[in-house]
């Protein structure tokens, strides 16, 4: 190992000196990491395969990209274990979740940098919807955009938005001479990661890998735990160290941002129980939020530790109430409130105003109770903490992957104890797994063609049992008719309909309430598709979540709708948008593009028109059904060890159980309730034939009894007369 430490070592100091070759006037070379994509395939300038000397597969790959002039980009595949070198960073970008991209790129970068193996993140199709934009720069490239975030000051701006607003192309191509604005936003995807969403527009979210904003060594609340799990991507890995040395490198990890890290032991049956063990470290740079849940894998011997932002909250316990107070970084409009007593158990957010709530501690709120006993100098103390669960929520109607859940405690009876908490909280919420319907999803209405629509995953993974909370999807409406349809007025529902959001309006533009953008229109063949990229959500009360829309028919072409500069200002919440000009409308399902995947890859959910329900000549009305579950994820937080053990044993009661969809549930209650029915009707034929073979058997006892003392009716008998000295045989 200290061989290898020494020649990676002397490759990236030899990576150092031939860079300074290849860049001018001060720039430095580094590299750009893009997420979820890869490039067109071409001639590779060096291949590499991992052996198991390496610590790093990436930075391997990434110093002998540096050394060689005409290396410009670098594919890691984290699958098979190996990279390679390609000798462009243009070209077109396709979807491809097991690699990383890093494509090799000139730029001044300031000093803490130098040593970044990657100095800016891009990820294709996404923005950040922050009330946080600043600077706006119109008419600039890719290459300028990166330049001005990393000129900007480090504590003001942390993301950037590229946005080519006249393109009609979804193909991602890197470094083209495109112009388009740069918008500067004073935080990112992890500072809010509620405001992290999917775009069909031509835009680039950019982030700086220079800093971070975690905090420093604070345990209470700077990481969540994933119990018998890990991430897919491991970018570092330190072997035979104890799990706080893993956690101290990975917090003072300097050539990239240390995400989170996993750490485990193969000997050990129970991670959390092992204490001052040496075990395997893995170092990861992703994140759940910038890959979705996907990355995650089950490993039983080890526990998967993701950095969070911490929370400002603060916890009081007053002489018969619990008041949690939370002050929000930014801008708050959505709710705070104990799960399952949402109404009587919450409030709601007020801008940027701090949210007060108070629980009583003897009532409806669940609120729960801990009693300890210990020995003190001046004898026995009792003490005693009241606790409850609380979810933060961003979006005041349903719940999205940057929730958060806490648990809050005080100890009451004390004389206005005031605990200063910055918890954060994740619990276990299993949900049902999200089945395809087997029935056909289509609907065929008079003079229309048919139409289906159904849901796929977004990316192409492994399959999965149940649809995560915050993965990325893809909702799908074909049809084969000649002219062209269009999609509008889409809501979700929960599944009794109690809770509703409008996604899309009556032109099928987004209306800003929840991350769903317009859908877009592909052909292939003599198919049409309208596709929408999503993030999977919830409602606080339902794992089902409904959708509802209109399909129209157009005569050959739909009329070009545009969701115009108002649509804009809402989604971003910005006034700098009026900078912009009117022309710069964004269209709503006008793009055309090829496809590049299987027509019904990965589908997780199927629906059509609902039954006995009419429409208007050309128009389809159509529903889906989705179940949509979270993981398994429980806080290394100190208020919440107290009642670990209790978590741990349901976890493990739990794999005895078995999903059962509903509708095989009903019948099988009927069946069962038949063959009950069956058993009492035989039962009362059998009672019945006894009594009648009973009553059978009492008749024939009563005339043996009758007859007894004399011969059968069937036998002779001998009659004598008294006036006859003879005796007659009679015989009956």
């Amino acid at each position: 190992m200290k061989n290898f430490c020494v020649i990676f070592t002397i490759l990236y100091t030899v990576g150092l000196k031939s860079s300074s070759s290849q860049c001018m006037n001060g720039q430095k070379l580094s590299f750009i990491r893009w997420s979820g994509v890869t490039p067109e395939r071409s001639a590779p300038v060096f291949v590499y395969s991992a052996s198991d000397e390496e610590q790093s597969l990436v930075g391997v790959c990434l110093s002998r990209c540096k050394e060689l002039d005409d290396c410009a980009a670098v594919v890691v595949e984290y699958g098979k274990g190996s990279c390679h070198g390609m000798n462009t960073a243009t070209g077109r970008l396709h979807v491809d979740n097991d690699v990383a991209y890093f494509s090799k790129i000139c730029l001044k970068l300031p000093l803490d940098c130098e040593r970044r193996w990657w100095a800016l993140e891009s990820t294709p199709s996404y923005y950040l919807q922050s009330t946080t934009a600043g600077e706006t720069r119109l008419n600039v490239t890719e290459q300028q955009c990166y330049e001005l975030l990393l000129a900007a000051d480090k504590d003001k701006y942390r993301s950037a938005q590229w946005i080519v607003p006249e393109s009609n192309s979804i193909m991602f191509e890197t470094m083209t001479s495109n112009l388009g604005n740069c918008i500067l936003i004073v935080e990112n995807k992890f500072t809010e990661p509620e405001s992290y969403r999917v775009s069909n527009s031509y835009t680039y979210y950019i982030e700086d890998q220079c800093g971070h904003d975690y905090p420093q060594r604070i345990d209470r609340c700077s990481y969540e735990e994933y119990y018998n799990q890990t991430l897919k991507h491991v970018d570092f890995t330190i072997n035979n160290i104890t799990k706080d040395e893993c956690k101290t490198a990975c917090e003072l990890e300097e050539r990239f941002v240390c995400r989170g890290f996993t750490w485990g032991m193969r000997e050990a049956r129970d991670v959390r129980g092992v204490r001052g063990g040496r075990g395997l470290c893995d170092l990861h740079s992703e994140d759940l939020v910038t890959a979705g849940s996907w990355l995650l894998r089950r490993n039983t011997d080890a526990t998967y530790y993701r950095r969070v932002i911490c929370l400002n909250i603060s916890v009081e316990c007053q002489d018969s109430s619990m008041v949690v107070t939370y002050r929000p970084r930014g801008v708050f409009r959505g709710r705070m409130y104990v799960p399952g007593r949402g109404e009587a158990c919450g409030a709601r957010g007020q801008g940027a105003a701090s949210v007060r709530l108070a629980l009583p501690l003897r009532g409806d709120c669940d609120v729960n109770y801990a009693y300890a006993i210990s020995n003190g100098p001046g004898g026995v103390v009792n003490r005693t903490m009241a606790y409850v669960m609380v979810m933060i929520q961003n979006n005041p109607i349903i719940q999205t992957a940057g929730d958060r859940w806490v648990r809050v405690g005080c100890s009451p009876g004390g004389a206005h104890a005031y605990t200063n908490v910055d918890a954060t909280v994740s619990v276990k919420d299993t949900g049902k797994p999200s089945q395809a319907s087997e029935s056909g999803a289509s609907a065929v209405y008079a003079n229309t063609a048919p139409l289906s629509m159904y849901v796929v995953r977004a990316q192409d993974t492994a399959p999965a049992p149940a649809v995560a909370l915050g993965e990325l999807l893809e909702l799908r409406i074909e049809t084969t008719a000649e002219t062209e349809i269009e999609a509008y007025h889409l809501v979700a529902s929960s599944r009794l309909g109690d809770s509703s959001v409008l996604l899309l309006d009556s032109r099928g533009c987004p209306t800003g309430q929840v991350d769903f953008p317009a859908f877009s229109r592909t052909w292939h063949g003599g198919t049409q598709r309208l596709t929408a990229n999503f993030k999977a959500f919830r409602f606080p009360n339902s794992h089902v979540v409904r959708f509802a829309l209109m399909v129209r028919f157009c005569q050959r072409k739909c009329k070009p709708v545009m969701c115009g500069s108002q649509q804009m200002r809402t989604s971003r919440q910005t006034d700098l948008t009026k900078k912009w000009s009117n022309e710069t409308e964004m269209p709503a399902a006008v793009r055309e593009a090829v496809w590049w995947e299987k027509p019904r890859a990965g589908v997780v959910a199927q629906g059509g028109a609902p039954a006995c329900v009419g429409a208007a000549p050309g128009r389809v009305p159509l529903e889906l059904e989705m179940v949509v579950g979270s993981r398994d994820i429980i806080s290394a937080d100190t208020l919440v060890r107290a009642d670990h053990q209790s978590a741990q044993s349901e976890n493990e009661s739990e794999r005895a159980l078995v999903c059962v969809h509903e509708l095989l549930l009903v019948s099988l209650a009927l069946a069962w309730l038949a063959v009950q029915i069956l058993l009492l009707l035989g039962c009362c034929v059998l009672v019945k034939r006894y009594r009648n073979l009973a009553e059978m058997s009492m008749q024939k006892d009563y005339h043996s009894f009758d007859n007894l003392g004399f011969e059968s009716s069937s036998s002779p008998r001998r009659v004598h007369w008294p006036d006859q000295t003879i005796d007659i045989l009679h015989t009956t």
